[in-house]
């Protein structure tokens, strides 16, 4: 027990470094680069993130080894989950109902005989899900890890929202309208503060991984049912109680008190 104790301290004192978090960013954020530059579909395009899942999962192998060589894995939330405040994690369960409800409410008004290919919204899951798993793990664990190490936990969340946010302003070189990059950038940081404080309510990333997922899901199938002929009122419901919730979240993290978002 001394000795994996030991050890656990010794990979948790690796976060105080730098350097190594921030070769694990920008390896990640190369290999995305990459991938939306090599994409034959714009963003706009639902098929645009399917043609993701390749670079999504060189992101997962990339940060499988890293963490398994070199970060404490346990303390960047990669455990099952215990719940320890349902008042952190209700934002994200809330979400996650009216996305259901959202998706639910554009398929029943989807014409009879439209147009709407079912497989296509398989392959669109199989991708988000490798996204939840990945942004999760890259953001609410590493990055919300280490921010907390050098800043405390409140800033460190906040640091580590804040470049959840950021990390999206990639998407101009996939050919989106800075206005609406700025959009974008604004709103991810909404919501990765409701995928945090369930993260840290959860005292894991499972919860917030598979929220994610489902989430980026049922937006982007809404947007195709929307396209189809659906009423477009489920795809203006789902982000303005995103935004809701999210603010709420980020006055939350305000008053987060502490040093270390995965305690043992």
């Amino acid at each position: 027990m001394m000795t994996l104790d030991m050890a656990e301290a010794g990979r948790m004192r690796r976060l105080d470094r730098r350097l190594p978090v921030a070769a694990v960013f920008a390896a990640v954020t190369g290999l995305f680069v990459t991938g939306l530059l090599r994409s034959p579909y714009p963003y706009a395009d639902p098929r645009f993130v399917v043609a993701l899942f390749g670079t999504e999962l060189q992101v997962a192998l990339l940060l499988a080894v890293v963490t398994a060589v070199w970060f404490p894995i346990r303390r960047l939330g990669l455990r099952m989950p215990r719940l320890v405040a349902a008042r952190r994690v209700a934002p994200l369960a809330l979400l996650l109902l009216v996305a259901a409800g959202a998706w639910g409410a554009a398929r029943y008004t989807l014409p009879a005989g439209a147009a709407f290919d079912d497989g296509l919204s398989w392959q669109v899951l199989r991708s988000t899900a490798l996204v939840g798993l990945n942004e999760e793990w890259l953001f609410r664990g590493l990055a919300l890890a280490a921010c907390c190490r050098w800043w405390g936990l409140r800033r460190g969340a906040l640091a580590a929202t804040a470049a959840f946010g950021a990390f999206h302003a990639i998407n101009a070189l996939a050919g989106q309208p800075p206005a609406m990059v700025a959009v974008q950038v604004a709103m991810t940081c909404v919501l990765g503060a409701i995928f945090l404080m369930a993260a840290l309510g959860a005292r894991s990333l499972i919860p917030a991984m598979v929220g994610h997922a489902l989430y980026d899901f049922a937006v982007i199938d809404i947007g195709r049912l929307v396209t189809a002929g659906a009423s477009p009122a489920a795809m203006l419901a789902l982000p303005l109680v995103g935004l809701v919730l999210g603010v709420w979240c980020l006055v939350e993290i305000g008053r987060l008190r502490g040093s270390e978002p995965f305690p043992p």
